[in-house]
């Protein structure tokens, strides 16, 4: 099997800040991966240059075998993001939210899009501005937004801040749908207990470089009864 994500010596400098150094990485179809670390460690960088947002200073990355340096801002295979915070545009509803995002692919009809807020909890029917939406409710809405379309490649930023126990027992098994689906998908965030909990390899980004962390010893946290 190929990997469908290549990080390949991945640097990346503002003037004489460097933010990540020389990142090598390779994960798979069906692989679920952490990156722990504290805020500006780089880890939320990384994340940025895989979804194309961020050019890295040097080196590349491939998707689906396909270089992002070839064209970069167009990326080659399906690709569901979340970021802290969640990209909303906070004057439409979350169901307006959905369906602009949708529709830029048109792979997704209404009903489908109205079934995908109700799977994370959320009513379609509610006209209310995502602006007002509490911190929980933007980030069901974000998981929403990366998870409908069952994209290739998912990559997550502290994807349960604000979340409920329950919520956070319910991401679990959406990831875990979503990897028997095939999907590789990165999730960063600053708890071990938590990470541990969905990915099958950790990394620790530590002043822009990337040390292998051992889960030998970890008790990941559990589902609530």
């Amino acid at each position: 099997m190929k990997p469908i994500i290549e990080i390949m010596h991945v640097s990346k400098r503002y003037g004489s800040l460097t933010v990540l150094e020389d990142v090598s990485l390779e994960i798979y179809p069906g692989e679920v991966v952490g990156l722990i670390g504290s805020n500006g460690a780089g880890k939320t960088t990384l994340l940025r240059i895989l979804a194309g947002l961020v050019r890295p200073s040097s080196g590349n990355v491939r998707l689906g075998g396909q270089d992002l340096a070839d064209d970069w801002g167009t990326l080659p295979v399906s690709l569901g993001v979340l970021f802290e915070p969640p990209g909303l545009l906070p004057n439409l509803t979350g169901l307006d939210n959905l369906l602009t995002l949708a529709a830029v692919r048109g792979q997704l009809r209404s009903n489908d899009v109205q079934a995908w807020m109700e799977k994370v909890g959320l009513d379609p029917r509610n006209r209310q501005r995502v602006g007002k939406y509490s911190q929980g409710m933007k980030k069901r809405l974000g998981i929403a937004q990366a998870l409908m379309e069952n994209p290739q490649i998912l990559v997550f930023d502290e994807p349960t801040n604000g979340l409920d126990p329950e919520a956070i027992n319910q991401f679990a098994s959406w990831l875990r749908e979503a990897q028997a689906g095939g999907a590789a998908i990165i999730v960063a965030g600053h708890d071990l207990t938590q990470i541990a909990r969905v990915c099958e390899r950790v990394w620790r980004v530590e002043r822009g470089k990337l040390v292998p962390t051992t889960l030998e010893g970890v008790d990941p946290a559990t589902e609530s009864p």
